[in-house]
């Protein structure tokens, strides 16, 4: 969500004296929260006061021409490259996908502008924005930020929604896209996502001086909203949990320097079961009593405010592969998840399209039909993991109910469109007959769920704008057009209508 957002941490807490301040109202927030001690959150009462939410989005600023790229592409390569060369790898397979816009640079405001009056009238709030910065001295650390710094802050109307960092620590590798026999395990390495603590110091003063101090930057309860993708990077960079709350710590005091009440920091949610295996046990930072035993005492260690998802995918994938996690997805059986549930008998190799055509039924395709049933059989035959998105959805519903608790932290709720990374190669699966119907029904089943949680402050987070090579945006298309988003103004735009 991202619209969330942040997620990234999908989860999170408050958000009040900021949005008094400002004059975006499609993201008042005056929802209150439960008595809570944390770093950025004044103590409120546990009654909702009113029905506002804000919705926040996340974005994917890799659709310009940049510097970093562009060394290793070639010049004038953006992700539409990747997206205008995508394959249907099954009868039913919709791809290439066609921005109903065209192949637009986001580094141009008045593009950029475009997008975020979409985003305001559809009662987006906020744009949380994939922030990359290394420990390294290629073009000053940084990659893929002219859609931020030359698209959204010289847009004209930019004061609309407000917009946030996710920091996106992680490995950059070449998977754009993945070359024959290439997955995530044996990649290039283009950039490492661990930072030194001076590398740490330099990226988020940055953050301060740069962002922070825009006028239309997300604050919760005057707190800069900051969010980390992965911890286990952050971690392993900084030399362990002490360091990493003393740079944290440090982090806020800087903040705060800066005329801030604080920091609101939000962690992803994602990959704290790995780091928690690395560091069960360890002293609690601080308290050399006290061992870290739980993923609540992880976020309680580095004094998160909040935390949130990124996109489902990361909590759904290996549940859905029904296998450890590392073993290789081609060493399990294409599955179809679904209104089938039956493990397909054919190759479990990915064939082309071309290969495919003997083994489809008359009753599919040009002859036929297509419908939500066999175009899971198609993914299947293909050697794919084909997933429902009813179903997906459903189980991601779930975990709104169990992430909270384990985490230990206000977490906002996130809901996904979609997930489909072949046009990159993924080695892994894909999520079929998404709507924006069915998108829609779980909007809505997060917001009355955010009617019972007033603890999440009336936030959520959506992947994405714009992830166009992983199946998952809601920017315009030349087959469902606005409906994605006339989803999102329907069912949180309502209570702000009837003010």
């Amino acid at each position: 969500m991202k619209v969330w957002m942040v997620h990234k941490q999908v989860g999170f807490p408050t958000l009040q004296e900021d949005f008094r301040e400002n004059t975006c109202p499609d993201i008042l927030i005056t929802m209150t929260t439960p008595k809570k001690t944390t770093h950025c959150a004044s103590e409120v009462s546990t009654e909702v006061s009113t029905r506002d939410y804000t919705v926040a989005i996340y974005y994917w600023p890799n659709f310009h021409r940049d510097l970093f790229h562009q060394s290793k592409k070639w010049q004038g390569w953006t992700e539409w490259e990747i997206v205008q060369n995508a394959k249907p790898e099954f009868e039913g397979h919709r791809q290439p996908l066609v921005p109903l816009w065209g192949y637009r640079d986001e580094s141009d405001p008045k593009e950029m502008a475009r997008s975020v009056d979409a985003m305001a009238d559809a009662g987006i709030g906020a744009i949380i924005f994939d922030w990359y910065r290394y420990d390294d001295d290629i073009n000053g650390g940084m990659m893929i930020e002219d859609a931020l710094k030359k698209g959204f802050l010289q847009a004209t109307n930019r004061n609309r929604v407000k917009f946030a960092l996710m920091w996106a620590n992680h490995t950059y590798i070449d998977c754009h896209p993945f070359a024959p026999g290439k997955s995530f395990q044996n990649a290039e390495v283009w950039r490492k996502g661990e930072v030194s603590r001076s590398a740490f110091e330099r990226i988020t003063q940055d953050a301060i001086q740069t962002y922070f101090k825009q006028p239309n930057y997300w604050k919760i309860d005057g707190c800069p909203y900051f969010s980390i993708y992965e911890l286990d990077k952050l971690v392993n960079g900084l030399g362990g949990l002490a360091a990493t709350q003393a740079a944290l710590d440090d982090f806020r005091t800087r903040v705060k320097a800066a005329g801030f009440p604080d920091l609101h920091l939000n962690l992803v949610d994602w990959g704290f079961s790995q780091l928690l295996t690395e560091v069960k046990g360890q002293p609690f930072p601080g308290e050399p009593s006290r061992k870290i035993e739980t993923l609540s005492d992880l976020t309680a260690a580095l004094h998160a405010d909040s935390s949130t998802m990124y996109t489902w995918v990361h909590h759904l994938w290996e549940e859905f592969l029904q296998r450890p996690s590392g073993q290789p997805a081609a060493q399990t059986p294409p599955k179809i998840f679904g209104p089938l549930m039956e493990t397909a008998s054919e190759s479990h190799e990915r064939k082309p399209l071309s290969a495919q055509q003997s083994a489809v039924p008359k009753s599919v395709g040009n002859d036929g039909p297509l419908t939500e049933t066999t175009i899971l059989e198609n993914a299947a035959r293909a050697g794919l993991v084909a997933v429902d998105y009813a179903q997906y959805g459903q189980r991601a519903m779930q975990l709104m109910d169990e992430r909270p608790a384990a985490l230990g932290v206000p977490y906002f709720p996130h809901v996904s469109v979609g997930w489909d990374g072949s046009p990159r190669n993924y080695p892994s699966g894909i999520v079929l007959n998404t709507t924006p119907e069915k998108w829609a029904g779980f909007l809505s089943q997060t917001k009355a769920w955010m009617d019972l949680h007033p603890e999440c402050r009336g936030i959520v987070t959506l992947n994405s704008w714009n992830e166009w090579v992983e199946g998952s945006y809601i920017e315009p298309d030349t087959v469902n057009g606005t409906k994605y988003l006339d989803a999102v103004r329907d069912v949180f735009g309502a209570s702000q209508k009837e003010k």
